[in-house]
């Protein structure tokens, strides 16, 4: 009974806690009330193009019709290879409710689902939510390169956290040249993960960011966020051609040092992830 107890507690103190932040800012109602979906996506390591062009001619245009809004859609080159990643924005959740519905009962959408699940190794998504104070995406996203990286703030530590990032984090960034999207904040999905993309148009423009922030004073004034996180989770992603964005590595050539790109079908290779069935629901769409 204790457990159990204790349980609800937590769900609520982490309701309440999402709520206090919501409210702390309510100057752009409308922006506070959007969500964002994002899908990380595994298909089979031999039908990642299949897969791309599966998603460019059938999947995007029932989506859009669905009534999301893509921030991106990227594949992984630093992180799980065999990976996408895609964000989408919502109204609301009532929004994306009715977008769910609507695919639900959409032939197309099923048809869709018919040739896609057997493209794919698993997929996962949570739902987000911008802070008030937050740098909005694009719609959609065109960096080159963005890095996908994910802060994990302990409950207690948040509103702590968030306030630095309000007052002195997200400046900092920017003044010394960081184009970051977020923080978003978990709305469904594991509540202590605090999220942003950083934009580049190249690698050596990252580089040359981190190295002249990481010698000035201001970088010590931002690792005051280390005393709020427990740990600091990045990827490397790239869009994936049908976005219209650009990089030097647009085809994704095969090579023995990226494994997952335009392999045959018949290619000798080892998944690095276990297969599981995916169900046919409009929930799980990309």
């Amino acid at each position: 009974m204790n457990v159990r107890i204790s349980t609800v507690l937590l769900v609520l103190t982490g309701l309440l806690h999402h709520s206090g932040i919501i409210r702390a800012e309510e100057k752009d109602a409308a922006a506070l009330t959007k969500v964002y979906g994002e899908w990380c996506i595994r298909p089979r390591p031999d039908k990642g193009t299949e897969y791309r062009k599966l998603i460019e001619q059938k999947g995007l245009p029932l989506f859009r019709e669905a009534g999301g809004r893509m921030v991106g859609w990227w594949n992984t080159l630093v992180g799980d290879l065999y990976e996408h990643v895609t964000i989408w924005e919502y109204d609301d959740m009532a929004a994306f409710q009715k977008a769910a519905e609507f695919l639900g009962h959409n032939d197309g959408f099923a048809k869709f689902v018919a040739l896609r699940d057997p493209l794919l190794t698993g997929e996962n998504n949570r739902f987000l939510m911008l802070a008030p104070f937050a740098e909005k995406p694009k719609l959609p996203e065109s960096a080159s390169y963005v890095i996908h990286e994910i802060h994990r703030v302990p409950l207690r530590n948040q509103e702590k956290y968030l306030e630095f990032m309000k007052k002195e984090g997200l400046a900092l960034l920017k003044k010394h040249g960081f184009r970051p999207v977020g923080p978003w904040i978990v709305g469904i999905g594991k509540w202590t993960e605090v999220t942003y993309l950083f934009r580049f148009e190249s690698l050596a423009e990252r580089e040359q960011l981190i190295a002249r922030f990481s010698n000035h004073p201001d970088h010590k004034t931002y690792a005051q966020i280390l005393e709020t996180v427990d740990e600091v989770t990045t990827r490397l992603l790239i869009p994936t051609p049908f976005t219209g964005a650009r990089t030097g590595i647009d085809k994704q050539p095969s090579s023995p040092l990226l494994p997952t790109w335009n392999r045959s079908p018949g290619a000798s290779m080892q998944p690095a992830l276990q297969i599981v069935t995916i169900p046919q629901t409009a929930a799980g769409w990309p």
